[in-house]
This record gives structure tokens, sequence and C-alpha cells, in this order.
């Protein structure tokens, strides 16, 4: 025999200082005349957990018990693949009285290389003091039997934060000198892709969309210079929307089931592109081989660039790189060039000085 012992405190803001909760069983066995009693005394835990359950909800202060100190809140876990994001839409709590902070992986899924992480602080203060980077975080899909991440709240702070699961190809950024990706649309799902490559390179990228076994598609190509406004709007598209911006230049296509693949070819302006994939369902669940295959190589520029390996930009007769990550004194910094087998770059006239700067900020 199996019991289910449920118990629900409702919260009317008065203090609750009971300890523990008592069950009483009352049970008799057939033909039995007398009836037993079994009593259960479980303690209330006194400090504050709660698990999220709902894929998308919005948490405040107003959700938590009225004392505890200290919250934890863990998010719902992500299956198949699935990322979290969430975005703090309220905060006030004076810094030396409490905080909100988010842990666990948080940071950009990136192709190739070792992954750059966003490494949330301690928020504080009013929402309006923070910049919009310290207010959302997103964790990527997870490691097999990884936990969920986690919002501490220390001192009770007046908050809110929404949160959602996303799809798993939400937000990913390809760093490497070269990089691929297929994607087929099997359900709807909303995808960003993200190329971003060191200050000296632009984007050669190919792509395809469509489905290839359609009869009179074959392997069209189109090469494009100069992106234009967007055709062939979002607004209608049933079916894989494909949207590429290099700066302030856009194109947009959308593929139907049995659409020809279009293969367009480009060279980016700018050494970082988006490319947004939008799957939207149609009366009919789209055809397995509706497809965007993108591929993409670092074209570098040689004035910039000159004979310096991928990362590295030309200074005079030298190769200078910026080293992320760690912070180093003077004399630091000089020993862990040497052991990279180079030295601190010298800066001897303004046009040093506006490559050094273009290659700290990546642009």
């Amino acid at each position: 025999m199996q019991v289910a012992l449920n118990w629900t405190l409702r919260e009317d803001g008065r203090p609750y200082g009971k300890t523990n909760v008592t069950f009483g069983l009352n049970y008799a066995s057939t033909g039995d005349p007398y009836v037993y009693r079994l009593i259960y005394t479980l303690p209330i835990l006194q400090d504050c957990q709660l698990f999220l359950l709902p894929e998308e909800a919005v948490i405040s202060d107003t959700d938590l018990p009225p004392t505890p100190h200290e919250c934890r809140v863990w998010f719902p876990r992500r299956e198949g693949g699935r990322g979290l994001v969430v975005q703090l839409i309220r905060l006030n709590v004076p810094c030396a009285r409490g905080y909100v902070h988010l842990s666990g992986w948080n940071g950009t899924q990136r192709n190739g290389g070792h992954p750059k992480s966003h490494k949330q602080t301690h928020l504080c203060g009013k929402l309006e003091e923070h910049p919009e980077s310290d207010r959302s975080a997103f964790f990527p899909s997870p490691a097999p039997r990884a936990a969920p991440p986690l919002m501490r709240l220390q001192g009770r702070p007046v908050f809110a934060a929404a949160y959602r699961l996303v799809d798993h190809c939400y937000n990913v950024t390809f760093t490497q000198r070269n990089g691929n990706f297929t994607l087929r649309s099997q359900a709807a799902l909303s995808c960003t892709f993200r190329i971003y490559l060191p200050y000296g390179n632009r984007v050669a990228l190919s792509l395809k969309v469509g489905d290839s076994r359609t009869a009179g598609g074959g392997d069209k190509l189109e090469t494009t210079t100069n992106l234009q406004s967007p055709v062939n709007g979002d607004h209608t598209c049933q079916g894989l929307l494909t949207k590429l911006q290099d700066g302030s230049s856009t194109w947009s296509h959308c593929t139907k089931v049995g659409d020809p693949e279009r293969h367009i070819e480009i060279v980016s302006r700018e050494n970082k592109i988006v490319l947004k994939v939008t799957v939207r369902s149609a009366p009919t669940a789209p055809s397995p081989s509706l497809s965007m295959r993108m591929s993409y190589r670092a074209e570098p520029i040689e004035r910039v660039v000159g004979v310096c390996e991928f990362g590295w930009a030309a200074l005079r007769q030298f190769c200078v790189t910026a080293i992320e990550g760690v912070r180093l004194s003077w004399q630091q910094a000089e020993m862990e060039c040497a052991r990279r087998g180079g030295h601190l770059a010298s800066i001897r006239s303004e046009q040093d000085q506006r490559l050094l700067d273009n290659l700290l900020i990546n642009r």
C-alpha cells in the first residue's frame, strides 16, 4: 500500500510560527472492527527554496514567503537541448542590504575554441543603474546531469524576472576561422546565428535554403556583394524565413515546402554578421527536407592582416593580438607575452594607437 501526503500553506501575509506539520491517518482492515491511527510529524523547512515548473513565467518578490532573509529559486530543467533566457525587469534593493545573483553556466554558445562566459555579478541598487547586458542571462543547453540555473536572493530585494525556455539554436556564435551548421525544420523554431571574426577579417558566407531534391531546383548560385532591403517579408512566411544582417544592410528569404534550393554567397562588409532563422507552422507540418545549410570562412583584409596568422594584425614589421580574460600587471603581462614567443607592443604613432583600439574593440 502506498500513501501520498499533500499539504499546502496559503499565505495571507501574517507570520507563521509553527515549525512542523502533522498528518493523522485513520485506517481499518477489511473485517476488522478496530480503527487504527498513524501520526506523522514532519518538520517545516525554515529556508526558502523554490523549484519552478512552468516553461515560461514571471516571478517576483510577491511570490516568495514573507520571512526568509535568503531564497534560492531553481529554474526548470531543460529537456531536448533547449536553453533558458532570464530577463530582470524590476530591481530595487540597497547594496548594503541585499542582492540578486544568477549562477550556472551563463554565456554564449560558441562553435569551436573555448566558450567565453558572461559572468554574472551580484545585482543590487536600482535596475536602471545596470547596463542592458547585466539585466539578462542566457543559459545554453546543459550538459548531462547538470544542475539547472539558480537565482539567489539575499535580503528580500524588490524584483521581478521573466524567464522562458528557448530552442537549442537560440544563440549560437561562431568565432573560428571557418565553420558550418545544418538546420532541418520539423517544427516551430527560432534560431540566431552570429559570426564574429577578429578585426581585419570579413565573412565569406555560403548559404543554401530550400529543398535540394525539388525538381528543377538544382544548385542555383547567386553571388551578392551588397545586401539590399528585405524581400519576401516575414509577416506572411509560413515556412522557413531566413534573415541575414550585415551592419545596416539586410536580406531575407521565405522558403516554403516544395520550393527549390537557393544558393547565396556573400562577402560581408564588416567582421561580423547575424543570421536569424524562423520556422512557422503551416496548416501542414513542414517537410523534413526543408533545410538551411550555412558555411563560412574568414576572408582576411591584406592591408590590415598582412602575412599574420588568424586573429593577429600587422603593426609595422610585427604581428599583434589582444589577450583577453586575464588581468595582469605590466611585469606579469611581459612574462606572459614572452611565454607566447613575443613581447608587449609599443605604441609609437597615432596610427598604431588606432590599430590597437580596433583590435581591442574588434571592429
